[in-house]
C-alpha cells in the first residue's frame, strides 16, 4: 500500500482528506502505513480497508479496536479520545466545548467552528494549543484534566475510567508519582478510579507482619500508612468496593435451555454430541429462583429460552451493549454442557471463554460482571482446537465466573426442585448478597453443595474464579 493507492481508494469511496493523507505521509514516511491502518480499524472504516485488500476479522483481532486503552501504533490517548467523541452526544460535546472556552482568556484563541457533532475537531485544536497534552508514546507527560473535570461533573464514569486507565496502563510506572508532578492529578485519579496510585521508584516493599493472620485486630493494612515508610497501592485498596446502586444495578440475563435438537447443517455435524441431549426438566425452578433473588436487589431481568449457539452469543452481545447505563451485569446460562462449553438448543457447543470475551465489552470497563453457568462439564468436547483470541489480559478484569461443577464432571439437577448449585447459590445470595463480598458467598456455596449427597451417593463440587479488582457487594435489597 502506498500513498497514491490510498488517495485513489479514498476518492473512490467518496471520502475527503486525500491531500491531508499525502502530507501526513511526507512528514511520517517510516510508520505512516501501520498507524493509518490501525486508525482506520479504530474508526471502523471497513469499506476502505476492504478496498485496500485487508481482512476485517484479522485486523479486529490484531488491533483490538474495541479496547479503548490499548493500541499498537496509534498514540493510546488518541484512541481513547476518539472513543470519548463517539460516546458523547452532540449536546454533551457542546457543553464540554463551552466549558473549555470559558476557561480561555483570549477570545482570539477560540476555534471558529460550531458543529459539536464533530468533537474531534475541537480536541485537535486543544491539543495544538496544549490545553490537552498527549505526552510521549507511553503517555508520560499526558494531561487531560480539563476533560476529566467535565466527565466527573456529568457522572460519565465509564469515560473517566477509560482516560485514566489508558494513561496508567501505558505510562512508565516509575514516573507515575504521588506528588505535584504527577501526569494525572491525584485528585482526578482518585475520583475516577477510586484508587490511590502510589508507585515508587524504590525497590523496597511494605509487607504484612509475618503473624498478621493470627491477630484478628491487626491494623495492617486497613490503618492509615505511616508517612515514614512508602506503601504500595495494594496496601491501600483493602476496603474498596465497586459502586453498585440499586437504581442502576444492571441487567440479569437468564438463558434457560430446556429442549434441544440436532442442527441439520452438515458443516456443524462434527460439533454435535455423541448422544442426543435430553430435556432439562426442573430448570424452570432455577430460572424462577434466580429472578426472584436478584430482582430483590434491583436487577432488571431478561429471560430467554432455547437459543441456538448463535442466538445465545447474539443475545449476550446485545445485553452488553445495553449495559453502558448500568453499574454491573449478571449473566446466567442454564444448559447442558461439556468441558469448557455450554450447548445451544441446536446441540452446538459455545466455549465459555468466548462468552467471557463478549462480556468484556467496553461498555462494562471497570464494572463487575458475574457469569453463572449451570451445566455439566464432562470431557466429551468435540471441539478439538481451541480458538486463541488475541486479547490483552487487562481486558478480562472485573469478572466473576461461577461454575456448577469442576471440569470433567456432571452437575446434579432435580427434575422438581432444580439444581443443587443454583438453589444453594440463590439461598446464599438471598441471605448475604448486600452484606458479603460475592467471592465469600461463592465459597459458602462450594461448601454447601459439596456436603450434599444424591440418592446413589452422588457428590458435586462447584468451582469459581475471578479477576475482580475491588470487593463486589450487591446493592441494598428491596425492604418492602
Amino acid at each position: 500500500m502506498n500513498a497514491r493507492t490510498l488517495n485513489s481508494c479514498y476518492k473512490s469511496c467518496g471520502c475527503g482528506g486525500a491531500d491531508l493523507l499525502t502530507k501526513y505521509h511526507s512528514v511520517n514516511p517510516q510508520n505512516w502505513r501501520s498507524q493509518l491502518v490501525e486508525a482506520l480499524s479504530i474508526i471502523g472504516a471497513r469499506r476502505v480497508l476492504r478496498k485496500l485488500g485487508f481482512d476485517w476479522n484479522e485486523l479486529h483481532q490484531h488491533y483490538l479496536p474495541h479496547i479503548g486503552e490499548l493500541s499498537l501504533h496509534v498514540h493510546p490517548l488518541l484512541k481513547a479520545l476518539y472513543r470519548v467523541c463517539e460516546r458523547l452526544k452532540p449536546a454533551q460535546a457542546g457543553q464540554l466545548v463551552l466549558r473549555v472556552n470559558e476557561q480561555r482568556k483570549r477570545p482570539d484563541e477560540l476555534l471558529r467552528f460550531y458543529d459539536f457533532a464533530y468533537l474531534e475537531i475541537f480536541l485537535l485544536d486543544w491539543i495544538s494549543r496544549r490545553i490537552i497534552t498527549l505526552g510521549d508514546r507511553s503517555a508520560n507527560g499526558a494531561n487531560v484534566d480539563v476533560l476529566l473535570e467535565y466527565l466527573k461533573f456529568n457522572d460519565l464514569d465509564v469515560l473517566k475510567s477509560l482516560l485514566i486507565e489508558t494513561i496508567l496502563n501505558n505510562a512508565d510506572k516509575r514516573t507515575v508519582m504521588f506528588n505535584d508532578k504527577a501526569h494525572i492529578s491525584v485528585d482526578n485519579a482518585s475520583r475516577v478510579t477510586n484508587k490511590t496510585y502510589n508507585i515508587y521508584t524504590s525497590t523496597k516493599e511494605t509487607v504484612p507482619p509475618h503473624n498478621a493472620h493470627e491477630n484478628a485486630t491487626a491494623s495492617w493494612p486497613l490503618s492509615p500508612p505511616s508517612s515514614a515508610s512508602p506503601v504500595l497501592s495494594s496496601d491501600l485498596t483493602m476496603s474498596e468496593k465497586y459502586a453498585v446502586s440499586r437504581e442502576r444495578a444492571g441487567i440479569l440475563l437468564i438463558i434457560n435451555q430446556l429442549k434441544f435438537y440436532e442442527d441439520p447443517d452438515p458443516e456443524l455435524k462434527h460439533l454435535l454430541p455423541q448422544k442426543p441431549l435430553s430435556s432439562r426438566y426442573g430448570s424452570n425452578v432455577d430460572k424462577s429462583r434466580l429472578k426472584e433473588v436478584f430482582t430483590s436487589f434491583g436487577y432488571k431481568p431478561q429471560e430467554f429460552e432455547n437459543l441456538t449457539h448463535l442466538e445465545l452469543m447474539h443475545r449476550i452481545r446485545e445485553t452488553v451493549k445495553l449495559s453502558f447505563q448500568f453499574d454491573s451485569l449478571i449473566v446466567c446460562i442454564l444448559s447442558h454442557g461439556i468441558d469448557g462449553s455450554v450447548y445451544g438448543s441446536n446441540s452446538i457447543p459455545v466455549e465459555i471463554t468466548e462468552i467471557e470475551h463478549i462480556i468484556t465489552g467496553d461498555t462494562l470497563i471497570g464494572k463487575p460482571k458475574l457469569l453463572i453457568v449451570q451445566a455439566c462439564q464432562k470431557d466429551e468436547s468435540p471441539i478439538n482446537a481451541k480458538r486463541k483470541v488475541n486479547l490483552a489480559p487487562h481486558c478480562f478484569g472485573d469478572i466473576v465466573k461461577a461454575m456448577s461443577t469442576v471440569p470433567g464432571y456432571s452437575a446434579m439437577r432435580h427434575t422438581v426442585d432444580g439444581t443443587w448449585f443454583i438453589q444453594e447459590l440463590c439461598d446464599a445470595v438471598q441471605r448475604f448478597g448486600d452484606r458479603r463480598h460475592i467471592v465469600d458467598i461463592l465459597i459458602a456455596v462450594n461448601r454447601k453443595v459439596s456436603e450434599r449427597r444424591g440418592n446413589a451417593n452422588e457428590v458435586m463440587m462447584p468451582i469459581s474464579s475471578n479477576t475482580l479488582r475491588k470487593f463486589f457487594f450487591l446493592p441494598p435489597r428491596n425492604q418492602s
